[in-house]
């Protein structure tokens, strides 16, 4: 019988043990599939052209799969190995030399990697399809979504895992010339040294999340953020960083040793055990417990962060376009064919119209440090800014200055600052204006390549004899989220005939529904991206802490066959367990909600936006999934145990 042979029987006599490995490589290989084949989506792609191009993002996501399936397998290869040093061991024994045994291995890992390749694959592009109609919901498309197998999403997948086989394979190559004949048979005997208690490590830990969260909290506009700006928010990441870690080292170690003095507590039931389990392993466990909670506390504050944005998008829309439709007036036959087009669709009824006049100009913003030195601005009279902000409900009586300005928020996510008041813009090339107030209202949308100043009446009519003169029609009507169809009629009668560049700021067209959309698909493909990542993560980080407990659990047989025999009942035994899982499993949760709740507060105070409900919502479901997993390694333990 040759090796490959053997390699094929001992896959197929003891299935039931590489399945632990097989699991995890296809699982790997078709999220892969299926989020690399959405990058090559070209129904998807072609859709989402208003958003310009989407592909950059796939790519970022699939380099982090990557990282995280070349992990994934790769901690899941080191535990099936582990398990089987005992069995090389045999092989040994039995006569065969290490470059045989070594050329098994590299065939077994071979063999499951091609076969769960093909497995991968072909799941993978059944589900791409179910993914791809998702995604075309969460970002408010009317498309069917077409089953298509991508050649390119095939020859990198193939590529990437061939190469990750290739790389496991030759580790368990390598392995066998690693260890001696007595390390491979006593793999599972091998203690671990009890973690000592450090007072001032635990200290530390509270110091550094109390230096890292009182950095969060204070306001923007702080003398800490004025002086150090986003070195500040690294530093207090740095500290909780500092913090999660010395906490896992020492604050929970040092609970376990109060539990330990604590007599009435330690000897109550089978606490005696658990608590002791637990001190003995914790020093192994300390890395896999950092990891997940660093892990879990960034999944945390993104997905929380995502689905807060998709859930205030109307908001967020309402405030940057308050106005249902704007555009530039060129002769009255187009304004009357519109007026006509919303006349004649009977559901829009109009809240409000008007004209507005405003001048045409180049500026130089440079000194406000957010645009550049030549930048397309128009400027408003006081006059027509009073009215149209009358109309909005917004009126406030307000003089200008000569050589004063009134400037409007631009977006800027941080709603606590001030960026303008007291810069200068300089317009026409000689006209100096000073900002005099910045308003965060806005009376007209926010357009990207027009920058909107309200100046003094009279300063106005001395710069409209040398700049040129326009007109502006608004409109503001009922059921903005329902006006796509009409908005698009609107914009043929208004562009026909014109040809405007991407630079070309001559004719302004700009709508609630149309930068609604945009931020719906810009937030649904957020959404489906950060989603998918946080549950691939959630998924790998659950089932690490999994085959760490199921490997301890194989190597704590004996020690809980012992219990048995000295009288321990199998109730017992399984409450012991469920007491030594426990804080194994929910320490990442108890340090990464903390932390994520911290952050996610910093950045709802920073842009003021209702963050709450979509927060705790992201918590309770990774919560739920953690306690899934718990509950299936729990009985899977006792499994083990009581074999």
């Amino acid at each position: 019988m040759t090796l490959f042979s053997l390699a094929k029987k001992n896959i197929k006599m003891n299935t039931k043990h590489y399945l632990l490995y097989f699991y995890p490589m296809v699982f790997s290989i078709v999220i892969y599939f299926t989020f690399v084949s959405l990058q090559y989506n070209n129904q998807i792609i072609q859709s989402a052209t208003a958003l310009g191009k989407v592909q950059p993002a796939f790519m970022a996501a699939s380099v982090l799969l990557l990282l995280f399936s070349t992990i994934f397998i790769w901690y899941s290869n080191h535990f099936f190995i582990k398990k089987r040093k005992k069995e090389v061991a045999l092989y040994s024994l039995f006569g065969m030399r290490k470059k045989q045994i070594a050329r098994l291995l590299f065939y077994e890992n071979l063999i499951m990697g091609l076969v769960a390749l093909g497995i991968g694959i072909s799941i993978g592009a059944l589900l791409s399809k179910l993914f791809s109609m998702l995604l075309i919901k969460l970002m408010g498309f009317s498309l069917i979504a077409n089953l298509a197998l991508s050649s390119e999403a095939v020859i990198q997948t193939l590529a990437v895992f061939i190469a990750i086989i290739g790389v496991t394979s030759f580790y368990n190559y390598r392995m066998i010339y690693r260890y001696t004949l007595l390390d491979l048979l006593k793999a599972d005997k091998h203690g671990e040294k009890q973690l000592k208690v450090s007072k001032v490590a635990t200290l530390g830990s509270l110091v550094a999340f109390g230096i890292g969260y009182y950095i969060l909290l204070q306001p923007s506009h702080s003398d800490i953020y004025k002086e150090y700006g986003f070195s500040a928010v690294l530093f207090s990441l740095l500290m909780i960083v500092i913090g999660s870690f010395l906490f896992i080292r020492s604050a929970f170690t040092s609970l376990l040793e109060r539990m330990v003095k604590a007599k009435r507590v330690y000897f109550k039931g089978t606490n005696l055990i658990s608590v002791s389990h637990l001190r003995f392993r914790m020093k192994g466990n300390i890395l896999i417990l950092f990891t997940i909670a660093l892990l879990s506390t960034v999944t945390l504050f993104a997905l929380g962060a995502i689905f807060s944005l998709h859930h205030n998008l109307t908001t967020i829309a309402s405030a940057n376009n308050p106005l249902s439709l704007m555009y530039t007036s060129q002769n009255n036959e187009k304004d009357v064919q519109v007026a006509k087009l919303i006349k004649e669709s009977g559901e829009h009824q109009i809240v409000f119209s008007d004209r507005v006049e405003y001048l045409q100009v180049e500026g130089d913003l440079s000194e406000t440090g957010r645009w550049p030195d030549r930048f397309p601005v128009i400027l408003l009279s006081n006059k027509e800014y009073q009215r149209l902000a009358e109309k909005m409900g917004n009126y406030h009586n307000e003089d200008i200055g000569k050589d004063k300005a009134i400037v409007f928020n631009d977006g800027n996510i941080n709603q606590n600052t001030d960026p303008y008041t007291g810069k200068t813009i300089t317009i026409m090339e000689h006209e100096k204006l000073t900002v005099q107030t910045y308003e965060k209202k806005l009376v007209l949308n926010q357009s990207y390549y027009v920058f909107p100043v309200v100046i003094n009446d009279t300063k106005y009519q001395e710069l409209k004899e040398h700049a040129v003169v326009k007109e502006m029609q608004i409109y503001k009507l009922k059921n903005e989220k329902s006006l796509e169809k009409l908005i698009k009629e609107i914009q043929e009668v208004v562009l026909k005939d014109v040809k405007v560049d991407d630079d070309d700021d001559s004719i302004m067209f700009s709508s609630f529904v149309l930068e609604f959309q945009k931020g719906v698909q810009t937030y649904g493909l957020l959404i489906f991206i950060g989603s998918f990542l946080g549950i691939v993560f959630l998924l790998a980080t659950g089932s690490m802490l999994h085959y760490k407990q199921l490997t301890e659990a194989t190597a704590d047989q004996g020690r809980y066959h012992i219990l048995k025999k000295i009288g321990m009942s199998r109730k017992q035994i399984q409450v012991t367990i469920a007491k030594q899982l426990l804080p194994v499993f929910f320490l990442p949760l108890v340090i990464a909600i903390p932390n994520s709740s911290f952050l996610i507060t910093a950045l709802a105070r920073f842009s003021q936006m209702n963050m709450l409900l979509p927060f705790l919502s992201t918590i309770a479901i990774y919560v739920a999934i953690y306690l899934v997993y718990y509950l299936i390694t729990l009985r899977k333990y006792n499994t083990i145990v009581n074999n």
